[in-house]
């Protein structure tokens, strides 16, 4: 494997300038910090500022971005969230298991519990927690049937999103189910705010087709939820990666071809939508330009377009994970965006 990382001197040096200041960064172009070539990674989830988690041959993997080394942790995974703060990282994977697993200050696993073993559904896809009141809430995805259905002619899977509780990491307390369609719903994103859970989640009718992204609201920390309000129309592909707080709401971070409609991934950049702090959309649609391919580099496909997996601020600076070219080279990459200017 070939792991090419640039130098971190220059966002340290605007970290620290930057500390303290309360607003957001108008800069919408990120300096890329780190490239894996031909990663073939199925996930990724920045956990620290300086090291990335990823998914590769099914197994759960850590790279040191300060130093390229990479590690297998051990754990067979797929999908998976983290609670950066806490060291905690949520997973699940192809034998229809769903674990939780904490990370030391020395980036080895300090514990691990499987949380779920699933005995009827298909697929357990995309899990994702938040921590409030003390509490880890949680919610996977099964699917009984097809998964990733990409063929108007044949049936989709019934996709089903399941909400849980728990406070030790090591066992569940069933909630709800928020949600149910026959169509794919992907890419959950938890926040609690004004004592509301929210939940932000992509909702397409084929897979790399058009997609919305929708939120689904609950004000007893999901024990119900009210019925999915559209947040963006299925004008586009669209794929949540992040949610963020900004000074007078939040940010929605997500990849998506709506300036190249039709071409998915091919076609995909980064963008935000700007939400009021009920969640209400302000603006939509702000691009983010991330490196891409130099048309000079002999080791990418030249192919375009990304896939976002996650954003993540640390300190003032907010962080991008993606794969770039992703139907070809598959780079993985990590860039970030000076916040506070």
């Amino acid at each position: 494997m070939r792991i090419a990382i640039c130098r971190w001197i220059t966002a340290v040096l605007c970290i620290i300038m930057l500390t303290g200041c309360g607003q957001e960064a108008p800069k919408t172009s990120a300096d890329l910090i780190f490239r894996f070539y031909r990663s073939s990674s199925g996930d990724a989830k920045l956990i620290r500022e300086d090291y990335l988690l990823t998914t590769i041959n099914r197994k759960l993997v850590g790279i040191d971005l300060s130093t390229g080394k990479v590690s297998d942790l051990g754990i067979s995974c797929d999908w998976l969230s983290v609670i950066p703060e806490d060291g905690v990282i949520l997973y699940s994977n192809a034998d229809c298991e769903l674990g939780a697993c904490v990370l030391d200050d020395y980036n080895k696993i300090a514990q691990n519990n499987i949380l779920y073993t699933n005995t009827e559904a298909d697929y357990m896809i995309d899990p994702a927690i938040e921590k409030a009141g003390g509490s880890y809430y949680i919610s996977m995805t099964f699917v009984d049937g097809r998964l990733n259905n990409a063929n108007a002619k044949r049936s989709n899977g019934q996709y089903t999103i399941r909400f849980y509780k728990s406070e030790d990491l090591k066992k569940l307390t069933y909630l709800s189910d928020v949600v149910s369609a026959n169509r794919n719903l992907e890419d959950i994103k938890l926040t609690v705010t004004n004592e509301k859970m929210y939940m932000f989640f992509e909702k397409e009718t084929l897979d790399q087709g058009s997609s919305a992204i929708q939120m689904a609201v609950s004000e007893d920390m999901g024990r119900h939820w009210k019925s999915p309000v559209t947040v963006l129309p299925s004008d586009a592909d669209q794929e949540p990666a992040g949610l963020l707080r900004a000074d007078d709401g939040w940010y929605l971070y997500y990849s998506s071809d709506v300036d190249n409609p039709g071409e998915s991934y091919n076609g995909a950049s980064a963008y935000r939508t700007h939400l009021d702090r009920d969640m209400g959309v302000v603006s939509k649609n702000e691009r983010l330009e991330l490196a891409t391919p130099d048309e000079s580099d002999p080791e990418t496909d030249q192919k375009g377009g990304i896939l976002l997996y996650d954003v993540q601020k640390f300190g003032s600076s907010i962080y991008f994970v993606y794969s770039e070219d992703h139907l070809s080279s598959d780079n993985l990459c990590v860039s970030v965006l000076e916040a506070g200017e």
